[in-house]
């Protein structure tokens, strides 16, 4: 494995009963770098996250993180690597943001003992990180989905990861807060190293926020994978390549030197 490869993805395919999700994945992941997954809903992204964290078992293929297998990294280590923040969370009981976001301190923590003073700085500066200190004291119960978001976020931080994964990290967000929140994300990744793996619904926030994009499409039985491409934002995000993954015309438009993709 390439010293600058963070994660390797190698031939994974997974199904749900009868319906093939993924079908010969693989890709390879630098050190560091933000990583978007884009296409339609139902192509396979959380999917893939999931497997990439070992969440789920895919059917075949293979997983390499930091070298290893993730197969054979116990739960606790693999904790310390990555941090994962899924798409929905609840909590029921009345906890205070600090609480919640503690308990990513938990692959340090032996069982039975209550954190020690390293455990409760991490989380201070991981609150500070996501820019929700102010929120540190009130109830995760009563404050709002985007909030919420950015908890989950700093309670990955709180684990100390080399790689971060976020599905739909602007899921509840306004239009403000969702540029804010990629914002952070990737001066999050530079700052501290952290290799980011998020998946995204909007093509233009991929093109604007990552390093590379993997560009996934719906199976079908005619087709022999889903991944489209995988590689720099302006060369994932063709027209053509949109045309296969979504069935939607577009055209690149540059605006004040950014490209963004607009449907025709």
């Amino acid at each position: 494995m390439n010293a600058a490869e963070g994660i390797r993805v190698e031939e994974v395919s997974m199904a749900y009963g009868s319906s093939r999700i993924l079908n010969e994945i693989s890709l390879s992941i630098r050190k560091g770098s933000v990583v978007t997954i884009v296409g339609p809903n139902g192509c396979g992204k959380t999917t893939l996250l999931k497997i990439i964290n070992n969440l789920l078992k895919p059917d075949q293929g293979r997983v390499f993180v930091e070298g290893t297998d993730v197969n054979l990294l116990p739960a606790h280590r693999l904790a310390r690597i990555m941090g994962y923040v899924p798409q929905g969370h609840k909590i029921s009981f009345p906890f205070k943001v600090r609480d919640v976001v503690i308990t990513g301190r938990m692959p340090y923590i032996p069982a039975f003992s209550s954190p020690k003073r390293e455990d409760m700085e991490r989380t201070e500066q991981a609150l500070s990180l996501t820019g929700i200190s102010g929120l540190a004291d009130h109830p995760y119960s009563q404050i709002s989905g985007g909030e919420r978001q950015l908890v989950m976020i700093a309670r990955a931080m709180a684990q100390q990861p080399s790689v971060l994964l976020l599905d739909e990290p602007t899921s509840y967000l306004d239009f403000k807060n969702q540029i804010l929140t990629l914002k952070m994300i990737t001066e999050i990744s530079r700052s501290k190293g952290v290799t980011v793996i998020m998946t995204l619904h909007d093509p233009n926030h991929a093109l604007m926020f990552s390093d590379e994009v993997v560009l996934l499409r719906k199976l079908n039985g005619n087709r022999v994978g889903n991944m489209i491409a995988c590689g720099l934002p302006q060369e994932v995000m063709t027209p053509q390549n949109i045309m296969a993954a979504y069935g939607v015309e577009v055209e690149i438009v540059d605006v004040k030197g950014r490209k963004l993709l607009m449907p025709l």
